[in-house]
């Protein structure tokens, strides 16, 4: 692949900055992380967007950097709408001062649309058309087509957390009710096992009605231990989910599903509930012979798409599957 130097990948999130440095070899050879100063506005959170850069351009010359940020990007890598808790987000131009501060060319995509870029490429590209599901704080999607993200309108796609999926249902953050987000992200699994305690007398419940902190990780930890509450809950965000994805088999035809993010850390049977379910809510042809899966990459997905996707800009494709392929080798070997 020659000389042109490591690739960066950036991951501006509402909470904290991170950012990696992914050599030629598929090894991350630098990793830095800052919190995110979202209430103080965009320029405050690109001065620490520039630190985390110049922490990780210290190791030698950058090929590329690509960048992912919750909410849309439109073509000039400008910011579309408002994202992640960050004031004054709306509008602000990332690919500039992201490719002042790398001094490299700069690439700036959704976020969920990068963590599907990666587990796509660390696949080796076996699948043609893979959706990707992150379950974290919310839930964000992505979807790859033959090597390309198919990002909609100014990388708007696949907000599937928010398909509603029980008209009139429990409310979501979006300010609508009945998303899927509302039953089957982190926040959201915590506040059901919260609801339903006082029909239940499980640790769990119990653990819950006496003012614990209660969110998708003490759900699926009580689960593991035969909470009777814990099961329920899972229950209803399995459905939940399996509702919104079958919706999505049905529009955009995938051959793989891939569900990440932190929710599965724990929730070691959601993907096979998943794929059991799903077929239930859509025409036989639409789930036959699609592959449900756990994410390889875990938390470093985003990351390492960003980096990939910079990377993709310069290589053949051959060459960037090579490289995703090494970069997962060495992720999941951590």
């Amino acid at each position: 692949m020659g000389d042109r130097g490591a690739y960066l990948g950036l991951d501006i999130g509402g909470q904290s900055i991170r950012g990696i440095r992914l050599e030629e070899d598929g090894k991350v050879s630098r990793r830095a992380a800052m919190p995110t100063p979202a209430s103080s506005g965009a320029e405050a959170v690109l001065a620490v967007a520039a630190a985390v850069l110049a922490e990780l351009g210290e190791g030698g010359a950058v090929a590329a950097v690509g960048a992912g940020t919750p909410g849309g990007v439109d073509l000039s890598g400008r910011v579309v709408g408002e994202a992640a808790n960050i004031s004054g987000w709306n509008g602000v131009d990332l690919r500039s001062p992201i490719s002042r501060s790398a001094g490299a060319s700069a690439f700036v995509r959704n976020d969920g649309n990068l963590a599907a870029f990666a587990e796509w490429a660390s696949r080796g590209g076996r699948a043609r058309a893979l959706l990707f599901v992150g379950l974290g704080t919310g839930i964000g999607g992505g979807y790859i087509e033959d090597g390309r993200i198919l990002g909609g309108v100014d990388d708007k796609a696949l907000e599937i957390g928010h398909v509603i999926v029980y008209p009139d249902g429990r409310e979501c953050a979006c300010g609508r009710s009945g998303c899927a987000e509302a039953y089957a992200s982190g926040p959201s699994i915590g506040r059901i096992a919260v609801d339903l305690s006082p029909r239940f007398d499980t640790a769990l419940a119990r653990a819950a009605r006496a003012g614990a902190a209660v969110n998708a990780r003490e759900v699926y930890a009580a689960l593991a231990e035969g909470d009777e509450l814990a099961a329920e809950v899972h229950r209803i965000a399995a459905e939940a989910l399996s509702r919104v994805i079958a919706s999505a088999l049905a529009f955009l035809a995938p051959d793989t599903v891939v569900l990440g993010g932190g929710v599965l850390k724990g929730a070691t049977s959601l993907v096979a509930d998943v794929a059991a379910l799903a077929p239930r809510y859509v025409y036989d042809a639409a789930s036959e012979g699609v592959r449900f899966e756990a994410a390889l990459l875990g938390a470093d997905a985003g990351l390492l798409g960003a980096a990939l996707y910079g990377a993709s800009t310069l290589l053949s494709r051959e060459e960037l599957l090579l490289l995703g392929g090494r970069a997962a080798e060495f992720s999941i070997g951590r």
